[in-house]
């Protein structure tokens, strides 16, 4: 059995459109020449997956585009979410920093108070402050507050008149 076979695809339709060409020969037990000359159309062959790769096409671009949206919506609720934990942080260092400072600077009005010996002026049940420096430095300044009531009394008067 001998057999040559001729693949050829070629556009024999008048509109252009393809057709798939196939030319066989075979010699039979006869010594008859056959030539078997099969033309298919292409569309009847790969309509059906022709379409399906449109439609797959398709359907990636549609996928890619709702990849592409997503990606944007997620950036943008990152930047938010970023911008509002920055604002968030700013507004809580700067509580914290007037939660520290406020003792401080009731503490150096006090001081103030007592280098002219106002000793009333200074508040000794205020609440001591949470911070361990700052509060150490209150119960500094309260022992010697009372220390210092304590010393007054044997201060000459005229010592202790303010001079303002």
């Amino acid at each position: 059995q001998n057999m040559t076979v001729l693949n050829i695809s070629t556009s024999l339709a008048p509109e252009g459109e393809p057709f798939y060409y196939r030319v066989g020969r075979q010699y039979d037990e006869f010594g008859i020449d056959w030539y078997v000359h099969l033309v298919i159309d292409r569309e009847y062959i790969l309509g059906t997956i022709d379409k399906k790769v449109a439609s797959t096409k398709q359907d990636i671009q549609v996928a890619e585009k709702k990849v592409d949206d997503d990606l944007r919506t997620a950036q943008i609720i990152l930047y938010i979410s970023v911008g509002a934990v920055a604002v968030a942080l700013t507004l809580l260092s700067a509580i914290l920093v007037l939660r520290i400072i406020e003792p401080l600077v009731v503490l150096e009005r006090e001081m103030a108070a007592v280098a002219v010996m106002r000793l009333e002026d200074v508040d000794t049940k205020r609440p001591l402050s949470a911070l361990d420096e700052v509060r150490l430095m209150q119960v500094s300044f309260l022992q010697m507050i009372k220390n210092l009531v304590e010393y007054r009394n044997y201060m000459p008067a005229s010592v202790l008149q303010d001079d303002t």
